[in-house]
């Protein structure tokens, strides 16, 4: 008899706890009354939004074929860059939105060096990266904490890879000889997804302050003479992105 009162007392505890977090994971994402009343009839429909940003590239990885060099280039570096992006956007109730973006990452310098293990000779690839994505994007918004909006989203969609301007240097030690060649550039649509958070201030009926985290998968690019025996295969693109971005809601 005892077994069973203790069992009984466990099951409601553990009930009244289940309760307790769907209520608090409720709270999170439902808004008071008021709230509703104040932001719905003015946020949901259509939205415009602007966006930009400063992005950290991720270190891709790199092979390279230039005369009877190949291999993996060694000390690969993408240079930081700045993003502009727009779109167009939807919201469906106080917590879930879409839109469609477009964004373009502006030139960022691109360096690989390699070295062989024979004679010494090493090889410097120089280059300008720049891409740009078309997305559709998702956001899920919690429960606002006065003007302050956090949300989390995801996003998928297509990149437009560029390598430009690609310049192969190789240098003999033994001689002192450094020649520099110009190769051909390179451009690659590739599958494109994001991972976002960040927080919207609503500074009025139709405004929201938008500042966010990104990171975004770009894909790969290569460049038109690399299977011929001369230039690059870049992968693993990515980027890091810090946003600023204000949203116009229309009414």
């Amino acid at each position: 008899m005892r077994a069973i009162k203790i069992a009984a007392l466990s099951g409601l505890f553990a009930a009244t706890g289940t309760v307790a977090m769907a209520a608090d994971l409720s709270r999170a994402f439902t808004y008071s009354s008021p709230t509703i009343r104040g932001r719905t009839e003015n946020s949901l429909g259509w939205y415009l939004r602007g966006d930009v940003g400063y992005v950290i590239q991720k270190t891709p990885e790199v092979d390279f074929r230039f005369q009877s060099f190949t291999g993996d280039l060694d000390r690969e570096h993408l240079g930081h860059t700045a993003v502009i992006g727009a779109g167009i956007g939807y919201r469906f109730n106080p917590n879930v939105r879409m839109d469609l973006t477009v964004d373009h990452r502006f030139d960022a310098s691109f360096k690989g060096v390699a070295s062989s293990s024979d004679d010494g000779v090493s090889i410097t690839d120089r280059a300008r990266f720049q891409s740009s994505t078309f997305m559709m994007n998702g956001y899920l918004d919690f429960r606002p904490v006065g003007n302050l909006t956090p949300y989390v989203g995801a996003g998928i969609g297509v990149a437009h890879n560029v390598l430009s301007r690609h310049v192969a240097t190789t240098f003999d030690p033994a001689t002192g000889l450094e020649v520099s060649d110009e190769l051909s550039g390179g451009d690659k649509f590739s599958l494109a997804w994001a991972l976002m958070a960040g927080v919207g201030y609503q500074m009025s009926s139709n405004f929201t302050l938008d500042l966010g985290y990104r990171y975004v998968s770009l894909g790969d690019v290569k460049t038109r003479a690399y299977d011929t025996g001369a230039g690059v295969d870049v992968e693993s693109l990515g980027a890091h992105e810090v946003r600023l971005g204000l949203r116009y809601n229309f009414e």
